[in-house]
């Protein structure tokens, strides 16, 4: 699908990564709704795109009806959409007993539930229109299942099932499904924050930046591409081992370094 001209929802957009996504897709020609909690940082995000059209919708879609609603307020504000971008994500490092139950029930609704119910709301229109793209925002966690990750990393694989399974269902139809899976990204949220309390990639895991992945969200869609993983390092080999292989894809896990970073996190936060 061509990016000139259409209309797309990003939820998560307050954020660092979600910020570089809307000023790519606004390059690009596409009328925006941004969507997250944060009002003050999507009005002035909002101003600040090129073109004209752009809105913003205030939403927490850990709520259950939320997404329903969201999708109706950015139809009434924008027009049908033609591009679902389910950035929105949160994460909670930590010994998994040990987190509130609440807690994991939040991070599912966020990451999981509320990307298939936006998705299932916009399929309809986008077949009946006769073009449409949905991009979910995975991980390269969701890849592997990563010590003191387990609601973020179960989550992050179910959006990747989620888009296999909908490219299936919908293979002859003129809607395609993307996922894009960045590893650590600089100038993002979870990994700001990580560095923020010391905690850094190595030459192993590598990184990625916010605009690469923005990048990657719109060729995904021009391209009608399955699965686009951004790091500066190959990742490609640990996802397949991990399916092959499982268990010399955790001792290659366990041996690039990134669980002794979590356990880490997870120890300092429970200190």
């Amino acid at each position: 699908m061509e990016l000139q001209g259409t209309t797309g929802l990003l939820t998560g957009a307050a954020g660092g990564l979600g910020s570089a996504m809307a000023k790519h897709l606004a390059d690009d020609g596409v009328t925006l709704v941004l969507s997250g909690r944060n009002e003050a940082a999507l009005s002035e995000l909002c101003e600040s795109l090129p073109g004209d059209g752009h809105s913003v919708v205030i939403t927490d879609l850990g709520q259950r009806d939320a997404a329903k609603l969201l999708v109706a307020e950015a139809e009434a504000s924008a027009g049908p959409i033609d591009l679902l971008v389910n950035n929105a994500g949160m994460e909670t490092g930590g010994t998994y007993h040990r987190l509130e139950a609440s807690d994991i029930e939040r991070i599912v609704d966020v990451n999981l539930l509320a990307p298939m119910l936006l998705t299932h709301a916009v399929i309809p229109g986008m077949l009946e229109r006769g073009r449409g793209h949905v991009v979910q925002i995975s991980s390269a966690a969701g890849f592997s299942g990563m010590a003191c990750n387990e609601p973020y990393t179960a989550t992050k694989g179910g959006l990747l099932r989620l888009n296999e399974a909908l490219r299936a269902t919908y293979a002859d139809d003129p809607v395609g499904f993307s996922a894009v899976c960045p590893g650590f990204t600089k100038g993002g949220g979870m990994y700001t924050r990580m560095e923020e309390e010391g905690h850094h990639s190595n030459v192993i895991l590598g990184t990625t930046t916010v605009e690469e992945v923005a990048g990657a969200v719109s060729k995904s869609v021009t391209d009608d591409l399955a699965v686009t993983i951004c790091n500066n390092r190959p990742l490609r080999p640990l996802a397949v081992m991990n399916v092959i292989a499982p268990g010399l894809g955790a001792r290659m896990l366990e041996s690039s370094g990134a669980n002794d970073v979590f356990r880490r996190i997870a120890a300092e936060r429970e200190s």
